[in-house]
């Protein structure tokens, strides 16, 4: 076969090309990379994507966790002044809770502790680079209010590090300064101190006191039950049983009601029943066992009972306490009011004590004011000093202002008393020569200028009548008889300036309050006995209560859309609550709520009549509403199903009532109205929308309940919702009080709150510092009517501010985490970015060596090729002859 030159000329160039590809691949390699296209190597190619992507989704990571590790070291430099402010407020705090200093320098250093509140606040609004750092992902304005509230949210900002790793960064407001701690206890405490009747009247009580002297002694436990509740002579195997009324709500949230006699008396002092005694039986009341303890009952060092929850996290234990020596004769008189119905101990009704003229001992005191629950009230002898017959109520205005001499009687009474009448017995004529009884009840006028001055001028007249000496006084808002013929202690034993008045007084002053022709409730219980059935806190258009609605489950606050019964933890079937209030307009109504398995209604008692139309004693269903404007559907709702909306909207339409259209009025108000409906259904739901353009109500941050006049201030609103069963102490077969009541409460006279699991930041700051500026050093320690009463006191606020800094650590100690999360993850992304870009280098960069040694191979093989090819082009025909 004949190899042409043309042949000869493409395999010559084929090779040639082949081998200057590989030279000039071998070349390009010396740049650093393996390939510079996709279609050299499309495995190498679809590595390198890959790696890349991961090496910039790790720079990306790593910049966002270093961006979220500075807003955390923002957020330590801020919780690190914080944590040293409050070391700062603590101190002062503990040097003001020394009971040294006069009113200029204990008001100092509660000025001092108002400055750094107003520092903590501003640590709370630390900005940096124009971002609020506690408000939660509501970063663009202030979390925090002058007052405290918070206006951010409880979401977390994250930075996301990667695939399904999201890390959040910031602390919240809520979780910093509000919140509950699961390893808190709760503990409660009355706020009346108690002290050692003995040694505060040892002329009465104690005849063998070696002095005699008046000494002010708090009470102990292993003082005796006498001396706790006191005496009226020396001796000491004389005394009536005392009986207890307590309601309360045990640690796993069920509500109680008990009533039970201790013995007084006693013979021998080393067998008498002892403090410690009630004590014991207090917790046994609670759930206590010979074997096991679910709260601790102890006195403090003021002689107030104090009780602990023993398992943490739980905010459910109320206390509240009256007792009294009362117990009726075998042979009950025709009077009711001077021996109430009984069975066997105390009262049935609790609001006969206000009536019997008995001693009532208070340990809980409110500045609330109750409703009118008695149409009667007898005078009660003071123990210590015979002479002295006091009215047992304060005398307050419808505003809750303690009354003074000058004040109208009609700022007292209700408007439907005319007249109060007065019966009893005079006082003596002479040094304990009893007076007779007032012959015919006299009523006295409640005219539009009667003032307090005026009745106590009748009562002056009319028990002084047959010689009597009576001084009738005023003081704190109660009204005071004094029967000047009573002797001193006989014989004395002392000197005679120094003897008690304990002769005998027949002073007996009976109180009743006439509507028209009719007797009617018309006194108040006074503060310190009333539980709860008591008006709301009224401050400018809101009202508000002072029972948080916890959920038992869960201890948490409860809101809107919370179920009733999630509270109670308990079915309401059959429970009832009245309430009794004011509308915006001022116009007096009152009704109930019926809580039953078929459905829930609203009834309004009083007035028959609103707009024209008679709405008393109609069942207006509860119902569902969603939307706004609301929409209504559906049957009466069950009483376990009732949520805190719907009980706010229903009350919305109560309080709203006296602006009703008659047209809707009457078409709610229909005796099983059906409200499926069109005329019904509409009417329904224009009285929901018109409350809620005049009324807002709804469940603030502490849980409470809370109601606001949108459109007046101050408000005209009044309210109060109660147990229809509170007043009653009735016991069963069994020696108990049926029922679990009140399930719920709202407003209530109870034992003060020193720690609680929850937090409120500020408002727990304030109320310490508010104790400073009143001189409050425990709980009920000052005098006057007002909210002070209910402060816990300085000492108990070095408790709470001892969990504050512990909730506070906490937090901190999670932002450290937190940080500390995002300094490995920058470590590991670092680590995994040099990893990444190994792997990288191995799948693309060039390995020199090879490359080298590859491109001199290639070289001297296309030397040798140029050779080859150069020596046969000079091949010839003429080099073979």
């Amino acid at each position: 076969m004949r190899i042409g030159t043309h042949s000869r000329y493409t395999m010559m160039q084929y090779h040639q090309n082949t081998s200057m590809q590989g030279l000039s691949n071998v070349l390009a390699q010396m740049n650093g990379l393996k390939i510079q296209y996709g279609y050299q190597d499309s495995s190498i190619f679809n590595k390198t994507l890959s790696l890349d992507f991961n090496i910039n989704t790790l720079k990306q990571s790593k910049d966002l966790a270093n961006n979220a590790l500075t807003f955390t070291k923002h957020t330590d430099t801020a919780l690190n002044e914080l944590t040293k402010s409050m070391d700062n407020f603590k101190t002062k705090l503990i040097q003001g809770a020394n009971d040294i200093h006069n009113e200029t320098s204990r008001l100092a250093i509660a000025k001092d502790l108002r400055a750094i509140r107003d520092h903590f606040l501003s640590i709370a609004n630390t900005s940096i680079g124009g971002e609020y750092i506690f408000g939660g992902t509501a970063t663009t304005k202030s979390p925090f209010n002058a007052n405290g509230s918070y206006n951010g949210n409880g979401d977390a900002l994250n930075a996301l590090l990667g695939s399904n790793n999201s890390l959040s960064y910031n602390i919240t407001g809520s979780e910093l300064f509000f919140g509950s701690d699961r390893d808190t206890n709760r503990v409660i405490s009355t706020n009346v101190p108690k002290y050692n009747q003995s040694k505060l009247n040892p002329r009465i009580m104690d005849p063998l006191h070696p002095t005699g002297v008046s000494e002010k002694v708090f009470i102990k436990a292993e003082d005796t039950l006498r001396d706790l509740v006191g005496d009226n002579d020396d001796k000491t195997d004389n005394n009536a049983p005392e009986v207890f009324y307590i309601t309360g709500r045990k640690p796993d949230g069920t509500a109680f009601k008990s009533k039970f006699e201790m013995q007084v008396s006693y013979t021998d002092k080393n067998q008498a029943p002892k403090v410690q005694d009630l004590l014991d039986k207090i917790g046994r009341e609670f759930g206590n066992t010979e074997t096991s303890k679910v709260v601790d009952v102890t006195l403090n060092e003021w002689g107030q009972i104090e009780i602990k929850d023993l398992t943490g996290g739980r905010s459910n234990i109320e206390f509240s306490m009256v007792s009294s020596s009362y117990k009726a004769p075998n042979n009950q008189q025709a009077n009711p009011n001077a021996n109430p119905p009984t069975d066997g101990i105390g009262v049935l009704d609790i609001d006969a004590l206000l009536s019997s003229g008995v001693k009532v001992n208070s340990y809980v005191q409110s500045p609330f004011l109750g409703g009118f629950s008695s149409s009667n009230i007898a005078s009660v002898e003071d123990y210590n000093d015979h002479r002295i017959h006091t009215i047992p109520t304060t005398f307050r205005t419808h505003t809750n202002e303690v009354a003074k001499t000058t004040t109208l009687l009609r700022d007292i009474f209700p408007a439907d008393v005319t007249a109060i009448t007065l019966s009893g017995t005079t006082a003596n004529t002479a040094p304990d020569v009893a007076g007779a009884a007032v012959a015919a009840p006299v009523n006295f006028a409640i005219t539009a200028t009667a003032t307090v001055q005026d009745l106590m001028d009748q009562i002056k007249n009319v028990y002084s009548a047959g010689g009597g000496d009576v001084d009738v006084q005023f003081s704190e808002g109660k009204i005071i008889a004094v029967d000047n013929n009573v002797s001193k202690k006989n014989p004395p034993d002392k000197d005679d300036e120094y003897l008690p008045y304990i002769g005998e007084s027949s002073l007996a002053i009976t109180l009743t309050a006439i509507a028209g022709a009719q007797t009617t409730n018309g006194f108040r219980n006074d503060y310190n006995v009333e539980y709860d059935r008591v008006d709301f806190s009224r401050n400018g258009s809101v009202l508000t209560s002072n029972v948080s609605q916890v959920v038992r489950s869960s201890n948490e606050y409860a809101k809107l859309e919370t179920k009733l019964s999630e509270v109670a933890g308990t079915s309401l079937d059959g429970h009832n609550y009245n309430f009794k209030v004011k509308d915006v307009n001022g116009t007096d109504i009152r009704g109930r709520i019926e809580f039953a398995t078929g459905g829930s209604f609203m009834v309004i008692e009083s007035p028959a009549q609103m707009n024209g139309v008679n709405i008393a004693n109609v069942r207006v269903p509860i119902l569902q509403a969603n939307g706004n404007p609301p929409q209504v559907s559906g049957d009466p709702t069950a009483a376990d199903n009732v949520t805190y909306q719907q009980l706010a909207d229903t009350l919305g339409m109560v309080l709203n009532l006296s602006n009703s259209n008659p047209q809707d009025l009457q078409n709610v108000f229909q005796a099983n109205a059906n409200f499926n409906t069109p005329a019904n259904k509409a009417s329904y739901e224009a009285m929901l929308g018109n409350a809620k353009y005049n009324v807002n109500i709804t469940l603030d941050v502490n849980g409470v309940l809370q109601i606001k006049d949108l459109h007046r201030t101050p408000t005209r609103m009044e309210f109060s919702l109660y147990d229809n069963t509170s007043d009653n102490y009735t016991l069963n077969a069994q020696g108990r009080i049926d029922g679990s009541r009140p399930a719920l409460t709202f407003q209530a006279n109870s034992a003060i709150v020193a720690d609680d699991p929850h937090v409120n930041f500020f408002q727990q700051i304030d109320k310490m510092i508010e104790a400073l500026e009143v001189g409050s050093y425990r709980p009920g320690g000052t005098s006057a009517y007002d909210d002070a009463m209910r402060n816990p006191g300085v000492q108990n606020a070095l408790l709470a501010f001892d969990h504050l800094a512990d909730h506070i650590n906490k937090v901190h100690t999670k932002n450290g985490s937190q940080g500390n999360a995002f300094k490995y993850s920058i470590e590991r992304t670092e680590m995994l970015i040099v990893q990444v870009k190994t792997l990288r280098s191995d799948t693309i960069d060039t390995d020199f060596a090879e490359a080298y040694l590859q491109f001199s191979t290639l070289s001297m093989g296309y030397q040798a090729m140029l050779s080859s090819i150069g020596k046969i082009s000079q091949l010839s025909l003429v080099n073979y002859l």
